[in-house]
């Protein structure tokens, strides 16, 4: 009887032990609308296994690829509202909090990610990362998505009179609507997955993506022409919870936030090694790659972009220009 008694003695205080061990345990969600394996995919599964291992289990991640979790802008909602997500976020979801944050990807505007990173160090972007906090978004890091460029279905396009009357697949924000009509195009707002079907269906002429990105949603098997316009070196910020954040332990915060940038480091490497390799996969699948673009024509039209928005501060453009030492 005894022996009983002491068998269920150490049943019940395993079993306390782990619902104790369990409570302690943090569950955070990386959502993002990349394929399985994209470079973000592939750094959020790094990022999984580092902050596993720091900090022995306690805070764990599912990685949830493919717009599992919803379309970015729902994403970013749901960040917050403090659902204990990580999410890789579009500069123009976070500017429906902050409005200047959509600049970093103002087309033509910066030359490479070193340009960009070298103005996230300076005291405007730090000011913006603070005013997210009061929607309780808490940024962790910026990753190098990739130079971004154009494709179509079937019209090759050098100039921006190339571009009249094209359905434009543009990103449900204003940076990318007004992209679309600098060029001349008629902008066609749409979520990413959706890209696929609307270019085999003729619902859209076009679309802009850096080329990894068209490789990992397989575009090319309905776009066959690929022009280098370079538009925009796209930054994206991978962001998380404020007030999931606040909830770990200062040693827990430590280790989300550096293995997030190292993460985001890991990321922009594998994306910058991918677009020459990614171009020629484009080729070998079918698609022409135009060359000689004119991108000052585009890059001319594209300067009128800033006058469509009246809530960024005053002169914004020129003050990142100046910044970064391109006026």
């Amino acid at each position: 009887m005894k022996h009983l008694l002491r068998s269920a003695a150490v049943a019940a205080l395993g079993t306390l032990a782990a619902s104790a061990a369990q409570a302690q345990t943090t569950q955070l969600r990386f959502a993002h609308m990349n394929g399985a394996q994209h470079s973000v995919n592939l750094g959020a599964l790094k990022l999984k296994e580092a902050v596993e291992a720091r900090t022995n289990g306690r805070v764990q991640i599912g990685v949830f690829p493919s717009g599992q979790l919803g379309e970015s802008t729902a994403v970013g909602e749901q960040i917050s509202l403090g659902s204990a997500l990580i999410g890789q976020l579009s500069t123009g979801v976070l500017s429906d909090y902050v409005p200047d944050y959509s600049v970093l990807v103002y087309p033509f505007l910066f030359k490479d990610f070193g340009q960009i990173k070298a103005f996230l160090a300076t005291d405007m972007p730090k000011q913006w990362a603070k005013e997210l906090e009061k929607n309780n978004l808490k940024l962790l890091c910026y990753m190098s998505f990739g130079t971004r460029d154009l494709y179509t279905r079937n019209k090759m396009v050098r100039v921006p009179a190339d571009m009249t009357g094209q359905k434009f697949r543009v990103q449900p924000t204003t940076i990318y609507t007004e992209l679309a009509r600098s060029m001349g195009a008629t902008p066609t707002p749409m979520p990413w997955p959706e890209i696929y079907s609307a270019l085999s269906q003729g619902v859209i002429d076009a679309a802009e993506a850096p080329p990894n990105a068209i490789v990992d949603q397989k575009h090319y098997e309905h776009a066959k022409m690929y022009m280098k316009t370079n538009h925009i070196v796209d930054v994206s910020p991978i962001v998380m919870s404020l007030s999931a954040f606040n909830r770990l332990s200062k040693d827990d915060q430590a280790a989300v936030a550096e293995e997030s940038q190292k993460a985001c480091d890991w990321m922009s490497e594998d994306t910058a090694k991918a677009y020459d390799s990614s171009i020629q996969v484009l080729k070998s699948r079918g698609m022409t790659i135009v060359e000689d673009v004119d991108r000052a024509a585009f890059a001319k039209r594209a300067e009128a972009i800033e006058k469509a928005f009246p809530k960024w501060t005053p002169n914004l453009v020129s003050k990142v220009k100046a910044a970064i030492g391109s006026q």
